[in-house]
């Protein structure tokens, strides 16, 4: 996770406005993502791309804890969340409209899926795709595109 630069332009966040969040979703946060997350709200990664079946995609930016940010946490999660599976939370955003989500449907340590907003107009299930086991492996799984 230490090869990864983060740019950010809000402050960090404290871990009560954290706690909140995981209180108003029903969730708990996986430890490694809180770490980052507080220094690096609404932050993009350097490097940001990573392989999901065969196609590169972006890992755009975290979703901010700020309740005045355009992409809050809460009120991206609120707009979509019709179109979202049961226990599927995003944290972060590509460039495209679709979401990196924690994915809480079998275990409290979320799995990390893909989630594309065009697909889940007409079936939430195949919007879903799965990248990874944790938030940790997907941080290792960033690279930057060889132009």
């Amino acid at each position: 996770m230490c090869r990864i630069r983060w740019i950010c332009e809000n402050d960090n966040v404290e871990i009560k406005t954290i706690s909140k969040v995981e209180t108003i979703l029903g969730v708990k946060f996986p430890k490694d993502y809180i770490e980052i997350a507080v220094k690096n709200d609404g932050g993009y990664p350097k490097p940001n791309r990573f392989d999901l079946e065969g196609n590169e995609e972006v890992f755009g930016n975290l979703l901010s804890f700020d309740e005045g940010d355009y992409s809050n946490i809460i009120n991206t999660y609120s707009d979509i969340k019709d179109r979202l599976i049961e226990k599927v939370i995003p944290f972060a955003e590509d460039l495209f409209g679709n979401m990196i989500c924690f994915d809480y449907r079998n275990n409290s340590q979320p799995l990390i899926v893909f989630w594309e907003h065009e697909k889940a107009f007409s079936d939430k299930g195949s919007a879903i795709t799965h990248i990874c086991n944790n938030f940790a492996e997907l941080l290792n799984m960033l690279y930057e595109t060889q132009e």
